[in-house]
């Protein structure tokens, strides 16, 4: 019993410091560019991360699946944290950050075809509340008629954006799935996340972002606060996912939708709060769904 609630406790951790890593990105973006943004959150943790892995028991081996699912998860995971932040940076953290829900429901699609999983009828139950809680989250549109908050997801820029990025994360927790089994949770964390430093190296290099100075003091300190968030999210996630089922400890971590929700209310001063706080809730409830289906 007292195990079940250490891995329950750390997975509900994991979810609240995602969301002041989520609320400090916002905030961020107002003056950093997204490439430096997903700098930091890569970055930063790899210290942390390092000491923690190097203090670890015994090493584990690695071949080459472990170097494919890396090479094709890092690419990805550059591609999916710039769009994240892009997303962000596009439309308010309460309206964007719950669409990432739709990961699971892509990877109801994916996972069959790259690592053999089969959706049951309980998976199918789970994306009709995810879908019903996003219809919620445009709610006020309806008076333009019965499908016009599904209509205003494509119209806004963020949250079409996090459609894809939940696209792509769906390709890359099955290539994240590998790579642990081919090695372990903390070297694969520490691997790529030094990966995805590299690439976004090279995208502030060959791709420029204009209209941003670089970044000095406060900025600074907010892409600081992003990295040590991401940092602390990695380490408690590993440690829930030691004792706890992966399946219902992400489920767990997906609960950062609500605190988002709520702290774009509190400090971003987002309308529409209680619209958006039933479609999160009904949205975590299918994730929970889809969860408990594995």
């Amino acid at each position: 019993m007292i195990s079940s609630f250490h891995w329950i406790f750390l997975a509900l951790l994991a979810a609240f410091i995602e969301s002041l890593k989520d609320l400090s990105s916002k905030a961020s973006l107002r003056t950093i560019s997204p490439q430096l943004a997903g700098l930091a959150a890569s970055a930063v943790p790899i210290p942390m991360l390092l000491v923690f892995f190097l203090l670890s028991p015994g090493w584990p081996t690695i071949d080459s699946a472990f170097a494919t699912a890396l090479v094709l998860s890092g690419s990805l995971n550059v591609l999916g944290m710039f769009h994240f932040m892009r997303a962000l940076q596009e439309s308010d953290l309460s309206l964007t950050i719950p669409f990432i829900s739709f990961t699971p429901v892509f990877l109801l699609v994916t996972s069959p075809l790259l690592v053999g999983d089969i959706p049951t009828a309980r998976d199918f139950s789970g994306i009709v509340c995810i879908v019903g809680g996003s219809y919620l989250l445009h709610l006020h549109t309806v008076r333009l008629g019965l499908f016009a908050p599904f209509k205003a997801i494509w119209d806004q820029p963020g949250p079409r954006r996090m459609l894809f990025v939940a696209l792509i994360y769906s390709f890359t927790s099955n290539f994240d799935k590998m790579g642990v089994q081919h090695s372990s949770p903390l070297l694969w964390s520490l691997s790529i996340t030094t990966f995805m430093t590299v690439g976004f190296l090279w995208l502030l290099r060959y791709v420029p972002w204009e209209g941003h100075p670089p970044p000095q003091g406060r900025a600074l300190m907010m892409l600081l606060l992003i990295g040590v968030f991401q940092g602390l999210v990695l380490l408690v996630q590993n440690h829930a996912l030691v004792s706890g089922p992966v399946p219902s400890v992400i489920a767990l971590k997906r609960t950062s939708i609500l605190f988002a929700v709520i702290w774009g209310m509190m400090f971003l001063r987002e309308t529409h709060g209680r619209e958006r706080l039933a479609g999160a809730i009904l949205m975590i409830i299918g994730i929970a769904i889809l969860g408990m289906g594995k």
